[in-house]
């Protein structure tokens, strides 16, 4: 289902499901050691994530809400997301590999007791993929979730369909610990040089949570009770 809004953005709702065959072991041995070549993509994590952050933490602290920290594991399955979307000219939360949220934040090491994931596509810097995210129920409530820790990334392609492709990745661990990095504060359009003139862009939610709650519009989030499956999936 895509729904328009009078920025012309749109909130894609779809349907979506594992079909690869492949066991979770077989794809998170594959992520491990797979080496992508992204030559026609341009990335960047550190030098704009702090801005990332910084947003979704003056949303949260509106709320009454405790900060995130980064996590570089979760930075690394984002990075891999966006990396792959934009070489690979889709935007899902399945990997054009088969991989799903759960997996590839797995394969980072990362122990995890509740994870979620928002993606965006089009959108040209923080500020306006923010704005998308915020006014979708399921990402805001993935921005406003009960996590701890919290990793994004981006991709530029200029040879894709929505050229600028993001990912955030949140977690909660009893056993992981935040990573105080310096990050350098910079918009992803000044750093690739190259301006977008496709105004087109989507947002795309995630799984509902499997906590018994029957909304349709809840955000992705993997609970510790229930084994991430992937077989009953409402985007």
């Amino acid at each position: 289902m895509v729904a328009t809004f009078k920025t012309s953005l749109a909130l894609l709702i779809v349907i979506a499901a594992s079909s690869t065959g492949k066991t979770d072991a077989d794809i998170i041995s594959n992520l491990q050691h797979e080496s992508r070549n992204l030559a026609a993509t341009y990335t960047t994590t550190s030098q704009y994530a702090a801005a990332m952050l910084a947003s979704v933490n003056v949303q949260r602290a509106a709320q009454g809400l405790r900060p995130l920290c980064i996590n570089t594991k979760l930075m690394a399955a984002s990075k891999r997301h966006s990396d792959d979307m934009a070489a690979k000219n889709y935007m899902s939360h399945t990997g054009s590999d088969g991989s799903t949220m759960s997996q590839r934040i797995t394969a980072t090491g990362y122990k995890w007791n509740r994870i979620a994931e928002n993606v965006a596509a089009g959108q040209r810097n923080v500020a306006a993929v923010m704005t998308s995210w915020m006014n979708s129920p399921g990402h805001r409530a993935n921005i406003l979730g009960d996590y701890t820790m919290f990793g994004t990334a981006y991709a530029y392609s200029s040879t894709s369909t929505y050229k600028h492709y993001w990912t955030q990745n949140f977690g909660k661990s009893s056993t992981e610990s935040c990573n105080y990095e310096d990050i350098e504060y910079v918009e992803p359009p000044s750093l690739n040089g190259t301006e977008s003139t496709d105004n087109s862009s989507v947002v795309l939610p995630n799984e509902p949570p499997t906590d018994g709650n029957d909304s349709t519009d809840n955000p992705t989030a993997v609970l510790p009770n229930d084994p991430p499956t992937d077989s009953n999936v409402d985007l």
